[in-house]
């Protein structure tokens, strides 16, 4: 599940550092949420575009920035009890939209799925309809080592095609970005 949110400020720190802002207003940037980052991101690059907060995408990474900062400053979470004879059952409170355990000792995989899934949701809405950046460009972006990524040929990876059938069976798609599948 960290992975998949920490992919999320790589990512908009890679939109940041391909912008080549001078210094002290990279620094300053470079302090905005995520969030912020690719919404300066799209309304530094594309005139009149913004990031709309109240699409679905956006909410559910709200949500994972939620649980990422319960995760890392860690406080206690409040458990409803259901006691049947001598055992019980502790009820977990959830988020609204990912329906995820607020609490990180409630993760468990359907948890690291929907992050990954909504991760990816998220990246695609972004990349694909906001910036209208092609499958080539986006890998380009994405995984090129060049100062300024997304203008060229990149070291693209290389996935087994039956990793991409599961991937696309939990409902991950990777498609709008160029990958290689073997």
């Amino acid at each position: 599940m960290l992975n998949s949110i920490l992919l999320l400020e790589l990512s908009a720190n890679i939109c940041i550092e391909s912008l080549e802002l001078e210094g002290t207003i990279f620094k300053e940037i470079d302090r905005l949420p995520t969030l912020g980052k690719f919404d300066f991101y799209l309304r530094s690059k594309f005139r009149d575009k913004k990031l709309s907060r109240g699409v679905i995408e956006v909410e559910k990474v709200k949500e994972l920035k939620r649980l990422r900062d319960g995760y890392v400053h860690m406080k206690p979470h409040k458990l409803e009890w259901e006691i049947e004879g001598d055992s019980g059952m502790a009820e977990l409170a959830k988020t609204s939209i990912l329906d995820i355990p607020k609490n990180p000792s409630g993760w468990d995989w359907s948890s690291a799925i929907i992050t990954m899934a909504a991760v990816h949701e998220f990246l695609r809405y972004f990349f694909k309809d906001l910036c209208k950046y092609s499958a080539k460009k986006v890998g380009s972006f994405l995984f090129s080592d060049a100062k300024v990524p997304g203008n060229g040929d990149y070291p693209m990876p290389l996935f087994w095609r039956a990793t991409k059938k599961e991937l696309l069976d939990m409902g991950i798609d990777l498609g709008y970005m160029r990958l290689a599948w073997a």
